[in-house]
This record gives C-alpha cells, structure tokens and sequence, in this order.
C-alpha cells in the first residue's frame, strides 16, 4: 500500500453509511436522554385518601404544623390491602421523604386492630411516620418500660383510654401520653416524659 492510498478518503459509499450510522446512535442516545428526563418530569402524585382516614391525616397535619412544620401531602394513597397477614394491621410501601416517590399505606380490613379511635390514630401515624417523615422502626424503651416512639412496630395501645375500667382508679388511662408520643414523632430527640420515670 503506497502513502497515497493511506491518505486518500473513503470511497464515498461507506462515508454516507458510517455517517447515517453516526446520526442515528447520536438521535438513539439523544432520544434516550430526553426520556430518561420526561420520566422523572411526569411523576404525577396521587392523593386517595377515604373518608374514613381523612380526619387522622388532617389530625397529622395540625400537629405537625402545631411543632413548627407545615407538610404538605400530594402523594399518598390509603386503601384496603387483603393480602396483609391477619396479625399485620397495615404497612406504607416506603421509608422516605422523597415527594416524587408515590405512597401507599396499605390497611388490612380484616383485623381487630381498630376497637378505638386513638388505635387507629396511632396506626395513620406510625405509617404516616414511614411514609412522610421517612422514619424507620423505633424499638427502643423508655426507663418504666414504655415504648420510646410511636414508631414502635406492632404496638397501637400507646395513649387510649381504659377500655375496661376496673376499680376506678384510671390506672389504665393512658391519655396523657400522647403529647410526648406526637412530639417524639416529629422530634426523636424529644426528652423523656416524667410520667416513663
């Protein structure tokens, strides 16, 4: 092969062909760039929230904004999971406080987890707890053996009232617990309550 064979062009046939190659990989990976974009664009948040539950997310969102924290909810579905184990009260899909991840708090319809209205208030917000603040399970105790936050798993009787009433001596009344439990809640740090000494 002489130098001037080294040097000189593509025969044209190939230069057309190699170019065409060239701006489709250029439009493929374009393309691919641009739909990668317009995925994370078109997340559309669903709000679904039954009637049923809308006055605990309502009560969520006072307290939150009672402790200085305005949280706005756009994502977040509730419904009726039948697949949730009998023992399983319900569960949210997610840990996280990313606002363009959709949250789903499945609840289980066929439980005995809802006898009062503080039961089902401490549920919404233990998963609420997962959903939009993006805490994890709390297992710790307090010093009288209490759970030490809301985010307990598996405990909804954390501030009722007596069931039962026995004797009459409120012992079982533990109503005066739930300020510390919502302020734990939107604040792990919160101090220890007089009444867990």
């Amino acid at each position: 092969m002489s130098d001037e064979d080294l040097n000189s062009p593509l025969p044209s046939d190939i230069m057309e062909r190699l170019t065409a190659i060239g701006i489709r990989l250029i439009v493929l990976t374009l393309g691919a760039w641009f739909m990668s974009c317009s995925d994370k664009d078109e997340f559309k948040p669903a709000l679904d929230v039954p009637t049923e539950w809308q006055p605990f997310l309502e009560r969520f969102k006072t307290e939150a904004a009672a402790r200085g924290r305005v949280i706005n909810i756009t994502n977040l579905i509730i419904r009726n999971d039948n697949k949730l184990d009998e023992s399983h009260c319900g569960e949210c899909n997610t840990v996280s406080l990313d606002p363009n991840v959709q949250k789903i708090i499945g609840v289980n319809p066929n439980t005995v987890c809802w006898f009062t209205d503080e039961a089902k208030e401490v549920f919404i917000f233990h998963e609420l707890g997962h959903c939009i603040l993006g805490r994890d399970h709390e297992g710790s105790s307090l010093p009288n053996g209490s759970p030490k936050s809301i985010m307990i798993p598996n405990d909804l009787i954390l501030y009722e009232g007596c069931q039962y009433p026995i004797g009459g001596d409120g012992s079982c009344d533990h109503r005066e617990r739930r300020a510390y439990y919502i302020d734990e809640l939107f604040d792990p740090s919160t101090p220890v309550p007089g009444w867990a000494d």
